[in-house]
């Protein structure tokens, strides 16, 4: 009878830059990213290891890794959706959105699965062509302001998605953001939507390798779990179906 592997899925998620401001490392840049990814990452059953902008990654080293997670952050660069920028934006990270935006291309071409989160979504609908809101309060009116502190939204999932596998049709969920997705990309479609405005809230690949996108922190608290748990289990599977095509890994 064949072994089954106990080898956890190396799952690699990105991280910021920010600036210290205080302290003896005043004026220095520091690599950042809260450890409530990290923490839901392992509950759910991968090893982690953070990417951060300073260190660019090949295709063959990318392809190393089960799965890819793009993060939450800043604004993206509206020049990557060709938009013009607004006072309401947040300074871009230019060399954030050009790391991740990569890593994304690198991924697909690899077969890696993507978990976008947040700005990660953004980042992947941008990637493929698609445009955002740049300011939710004055673009939907009828959707929360989210951008100055976490607020619980409804959410409505299409039933034929990744997504329903893992939260059900209707979920609550901790959002914290004041842009999203405008014009969904051909190469990706819409399957979950808030309740009251109609705002795009997830997405997933059209096609090809597994890419799931949502414009909530499911790192924050525990209703986020069983997204974690999805994503780990599909970088698993995915990793074994490479096992058995490549006869390595």
């Amino acid at each position: 009878m064949a072994r089954l592997s106990t080898r956890r899925p190396l799952i690699g998620i990105t991280a910021g830059t920010t600036r210290m401001m205080s302290g003896a490392w005043a004026g220095h840049d520091a690599v950042t990213l809260t450890e409530h990814y990290v923490r839901a990452l392992r509950e759910a059953g991968a090893r982690v290891v953070i990417l951060s902008p300073q260190d660019l990654w090949t295709e063959e080293e990318l392809a190393e890794l089960d799965g890819l997670v793009l993060s939450g952050g800043r604004d993206l660069d509206p020049s990557l959706y060709g938009a013009d920028p607004r006072e309401t934006d947040l300074a871009p990270d230019p060399e954030r959105d050009a790391f991740e935006a990569g890593l994304y291309a690198l991924a697909r071409r690899a077969g890696v699965p993507v978990l976008g989160i947040c700005r990660g979504l953004q980042i992947i609908a941008a990637a493929e062509g698609g445009t955002l809101h740049q300011h939710l309060p004055e673009d939907v009116e009828a959707y929360p302001t989210t951008g100055l502190e976490p607020t619980e939204v409804d959410v409505e999932l299409s039933a034929a998605s990744d997504l329903a596998l893992a939260l059900g049709t209707r979920a609550r969920v901790t959002a914290y953001h004041h842009q999203a997705v405008r014009e969904v990309p051909p190469a990706l479609r819409a399957v979950g939507s808030h309740a009251g405005s109609g705002v795009v809230l997830a997405l997933e690949a059209v096609a090809g390798s597994p890419v799931l996108a949502v414009q909530w922190h499911p790192e924050l608290g525990e209703a986020g779990a069983g997204l974690f748990d999805h994503f780990v289990a599909t970088a698993r599977a995915a990793s074994a179906a490479g096992t058995v095509r490549a006869g390595v890994r």
